[in-house]
């Protein structure tokens, strides 16, 4: 009796092993979100647009058909940027029209002001239907460099 049991269990063992290993595997592979992960670097005159702290910019993809979710990069303090959908990093596929702001923080005199933005890369990227940025993101890996000009066509 003893003996048939322990054939029993030796013969759902590979199986048992088999079992635990898809749970403990599947997890990590997962299905994919299906974002495409996009980055990159934005100059402006062939100089990186820099971050810090008192340097704040952003690279925003908006869907061209406007359905969808937009999603931001924020510029660091190399110019780089990685795009986020909310918590999530990477965006859906699609084409983007894409604007670009770096602002200069002043802090304030007296505590009870408020830090003070100002622009310091042209207006005209700020605006995602006048900065003429425009991005095709495929899926997988996207590298998009942005080179701004300080004298943009109009």
């Amino acid at each position: 009796m003893a003996a048939s049991r322990c054939l029993a269990s030796c013969r759902t063992m590979p199986a048992t092993r088999i079992l635990l290993l898809l749970i403990t595997v599947l997890p990590l592979v997962g299905c994919g979100d299906g974002l495409a992960k996009v980055n990159g670097k934005v100059t402006l005159d062939g100089q990186p647009v820099t971050g810090g702290t008192q340097m704040y910019g952003t690279v925003n993809f908006y869907p061209a058909n406007g359905n969808g979710v937009p999603a931001v990069g924020v510029i660091d303090e190399a110019g780089r940027y990685k795009l986020m959908s909310g918590s999530r990093k990477g965006t859906e596929p699609g084409t983007y029209l894409v604007s670009i702001a770096m602002n200069k923080i002043t802090l304030p005199t007296k505590p009870s002001e408020m830090p003070q933005p100002k622009l310091v890369t042209p207006k005209k990227y700020a605006s995602m239907t006048e900065s003429g940025l425009r991005a095709e993101i495929k899926a997988g890996s996207n590298m998009l460099d942005f080179d701004l000009s300080s004298n943009p066509a109009k």
